[in-house]
């Protein structure tokens, strides 16, 4: 097992449960757009992975294998996960964190994570030539696509990223924990 990698998902999961994210009704507060700090937490956390991850492969430490851009996979993918996400208030992550702290509701999520994903292996044999054929623009990033470089792009995100933990820093809101 690469320890490496589970430390840093250790971290991490101590970190979403630290920063609140175990609290369904912070998560349902952002999906209602009436509390933001879900919201914001993850932005850290999306923007501090991406630098990280881009001085890792500017040090060509990093192994990136890009996936097949299969739009219509990806957004029935999507579409699966935000509805299990609204119906619970969990994601895989926070999901999985809350269980760790042995929240009943998040353990029952997290059985219904491993059920989808066992029909999905069940009946992917069926219906992977029908979905991964829609739509699917081969293995490309957006670099390659918009022929901007990749420290554009970063540093492009990293400035929106802020910008919008700026604009939503004064809508902060408590919301009652479950």
């Amino acid at each position: 097992m690469d320890m490496l990698g589970f430390l840093i998902g250790g971290l991490f999961g101590a970190a979403l449960f630290l920063g609140g994210l175990a609290e369904p009704d912070k998560i349902i507060g952002t999906l209602r757009l009436k509390d933001f700090h879900a919201m914001r937490t993850i932005a850290v956390f999306v923007l501090v992975g991406m630098l990280g991850t881009w001085f890792l492969d500017m040090a060509g430490v990093a192994n990136f294998s890009v996936k097949p851009a299969a739009i219509l996979a990806v957004s029935i993918g999507g579409a699966l996960l935000g509805i299990g996400f609204g119906l619970t208030g969990y994601c895989p992550g926070t999901g999985l964190a809350c269980a760790a702290a042995g929240r009943i509701d998040a353990l029952i999520t997290v059985l219904g994570m491993f059920l989808g994903a066992l029909v999905f292996i069940l009946i992917y044999p069926s219906i992977v030539v029908h979905v991964d054929a829609v739509a699917n623009r081969g293995k490309v990033t957006l670099p390659e696509v918009t022929g901007i470089s990749k420290a554009v792009w970063v540093w492009g995100m990293v400035a929106a990223g802020a910008l919008v933990l700026i604009l939503t820093s004064g809508k902060l809101q408590k919301t009652k924990s479950a």
